[in-house]
């Protein structure tokens, strides 16, 4: 978790905000806990998007508000501006809180000890600029003080310029020409012209080779000059009491600000830290239950991410039927990894992380949670690791109960197999008896066939590929796994008569049950290849359905515009025809009158047979006695050709008036008044 804590620490811009993280641990209340949750999440969510929030960052001013709550205390300069800095940022934020109410719901909640105002802001622009500087005008003394002050200094650059020119064409003059030396404006001459030069020396060179000298002339100038300079500084001085003082009625306000911002950073820094892991906030639940979609170890994750490696994700349910799980199979298959998965992102979320896992799975809080990971053995003791570890099964058998969430690796191992199994055995049963959930590994068998026959207890394994021997990673739950023990012999070249003496040793129940522990898990990487082979054909035959669906749209589209498009040539022939005659006529005939009353006629007599043709009656008719005409021609088995259209497909099926027409690769189904029956000569 430590390292954790490191990775994400970086986000962490207050040196108050980086002490929680360094300090990050799980929290006792529920309640509390699941309101930093909801707070991580609700800003997550804002930074997955890109959503505008008020930039949060300020500079620590922690000390500043410790100081106001001391009486007689003055704070500088640089202190208010911090102070109002911070003011200004508390009221950027409570306002957009104002404004979305609804959108930010939990975060809302860290800002119960605080109200806006600018009373702190304007006390303190009222005397500091906004470098951080005294204003002149912040009293008329000081104002007076400075206004004299820079006369002073304008007229000692004066003459100080001129003694400068004047020793120059002496040639009395370093190349530095000039200095400070105890804040007071001398002139660096060589020393073997000091006795040239009236003024007072205040000093020599490392080298004795420069006199440090202020003119005679510029003495009482520059006594002047500091003399202002002190009353200056005495008046500032008097000036940040005075505004102390007056700010010392918000001291507990500006505190609650520091705490405010603080908290927000520390949030803000876990919210990052969730986008960075690809972390969600899962369902909460009250009920002891842990189930977890496609969960990786955050810690992995990161550092497979930055090599561009894949991590394989992790798919387990606990609840109060299956509570604890018993992992076995060979090593460096991830028995481990797992566990450990598990552990980190139940000690995260409980820490008001969220965690690597997917938004749909469940979890909840456990009262206790109990470890044993690594070997624990110690010298300064003198405790050997099973030592170490029977006294942590005391503990938990001291501890465990419904609310406990309890990680075990290599259960029972330390000592002799036969005994440490036995030993095992009695702690599972009464861990199992204590409604406890966790997850155990072991390489036992013992305890493989008693996760069989305790109630609340299951067999899970890592799959394992028999034939390279190589880790998938994947964890599948209901059949314990085998260690693969002679098949990793055989596979770095142990002699075959070792390894089958070996076997002539083991038990024969236990070389049956190890034998079928692996063809179990062939069959199960067989099943998986079968199952993903199957995947990517139906995501084929999907993808072939769309383009037939997008196709057959087109083609139904285009039918009609066809359609509509062969009326209009119709009529255009009819209307052409018609007027071919009356043409003729009109040449023929002298009375033209008469040949424009047939034509307007003729249109009128058009128009109102093409209204009587259309009537929904006649219509439905025609196409009810096309219907009829076409029904009687075209078969299952018929040649056919969409109308306009030089395709010819055969007929598969007939239900009703659609038609499903088979054109080579693509099967269309159709209107069968859009059809034709194909002529021979036209296949």
């Amino acid at each position: 978790m430590a390292t954790g804590r490191i990775r994400g620490i970086e986000y962490c811009r207050c040196r108050s905000s980086k002490e929680k993280a360094e300090n990050l641990g799980p929290v006792t209340s529920r309640d509390q806990l699941t309101i930093m949750l909801k707070q991580t999440d609700e800003y997550k969510q804002t930074l997955a998007i890109r959503g505008y929030f008020p930039d949060t960052f300020f500079e620590d001013f922690e000390t500043e508000a410790d100081l106001l709550l001391i009486s007689n205390s003055v704070l500088s300069e640089i202190q208010f501006s911090r102070i109002r800095s911070a003011s200004s940022t508390v009221n950027r934020i409570l306002e957009f809180f104002k404004e979305r109410i609804d959108s930010f719901v939990t975060l809302k909640l860290l800002a119960e000890k605080v109200y806006p105002t600018n009373d702190i802001i304007d006390l303190i622009s009222e005397i500091i600029d906004a470098h951080g500087l005294m204003k002149n005008n912040a009293s008329p003394e000081l104002q007076q003080i400075r206004s004299s002050l820079f006369s002073k200094r304008r007229e000692a650059d004066k003459r100080f310029r001129a003694f400068i020119n004047e020793m120059k064409k002496k040639g009395w003059l370093r190349d530095n020409e000039e200095n400070f030396y105890n804040n007071r404006r001398v002139l660096a001459v060589p020393s073997e012209y000091r006795r040239d030069v009236k003024g007072l020396v205040h000093g020599k060179s490392d080298t004795g080779k420069t006199t440090f000298i202020e003119p005679d002339d510029l003495v009482e100038l520059n006594n002047d000059i500091s003399e202002l300079e002190q009353d200056e500084r005495n008046e500032i001085r008097r000036l940040l009491r005075e505004l102390t003082d007056s700010l010392r009625v918000h001291a507990f306000l500006i505190k609650n600000y520091h705490n405010f911002l603080s908290e927000l950073d520390f949030v803000r820094a876990k919210a990052l830290f969730a986008i960075d892991i690809n972390a969600n906030l899962p369902q909460l639940s009250k009920n002891s239950i842990v189930e977890l979609f496609n969960a990786v170890h955050p810690l992995l994750y990161l550092q497979n991410k930055a090599q561009h490696k894949e991590v394989i994700p992790l798919t387990l349910k606990l609840d109060q039927e299956k509570r604890i799980l018993i992992i076995s199979g060979p090593n460096a298959g991830g028995k481990s990894i797992t566990l450990k998965t598990l552990g980190l992102l139940q000690l995260m979320l409980q820490s008001g992380l969220l965690v690597s896992a997917e938004e749909k799975s469940q979890m909840c809080f456990f009262n206790h949670f109990l470890a044993d990971i690594g070997d624990s053995q110690s010298i300064e003791y003198a405790l050997s690791t099973y030592s170490s570890r029977l006294i942590r099964m005391n503990q938990f058998l001291r501890i465990a109960n419904n609310r406990s969430l309890i990680l075990i690796d290599e259960f029972g191992t330390g000592t002799d197999p036969e005994l440490g199994g036995a030993i095992a055995e009695t702690v599972l049963e009464e861990l199992n008896k204590r409604k406890a959930f966790g997850i155990f590994t072991t390489h036992y068998t013992n305890i493989k066939l008693l996760a069989d026959q305790l109630e609340g207890v299951f067999n899970g394994s890592m799959l394992f590929d028999p034939e390279t021997l190589m880790p998938k990673y994947r964890l599948i739950v209901g059949q314990p796994g085998s260690s693969y023990t002679f098949e990793v012999a055989e596979k770095i070249g142990l002699p075959k008569h070792v390894i089958d003496r070996a076997r002539t040793k083991i038990k024969k129940d236990k070389l049956k049950l190890n034998n079928m522990l692996s063809e179990l898990h062939h069959q199960k990487n067989q099943l998986e290849e079968e199952l993903k082979a199957l995947k990517d054909s139906r995501e084929k035959s999907e993808a072939a359905t769309g383009k037939y669906n997008l196709l057959s749209d087109k083609m139904k589209e285009k039918l009609e515009k066809d359609n509509e498009k062969r009326e209009e040539i119709r009529k255009l022939v009819e209307l052409g025809r018609k007027t071919q005659a009356l043409s003729i006529e009109w040449e023929k005939t002298k009375d033209k009158k008469e040949i424009i009353k047939k034509f307007v006629g003729s249109m009128t007599a058009e128009k109102k047979k093409r209204a009587a043709d259309n009537t929904p009656e006649k219509l439905t008719k025609r196409k009810k006695e096309l219907i009829e005409k076409l029904s009687a021609e075209i078969k299952v088995g018929s040649k056919v050709r969409m109308l306009r259209s030089k395709n010819v497909g055969t007929v598969e099926k007939i239900k009703k008036n659609i038609v499903w027409v088979n054109f080579g690769n693509i099967m269309a189904e159709v209107n069968i008044v859009n059809l034709e029956v194909a002529e021979e000569k036209q296949v």
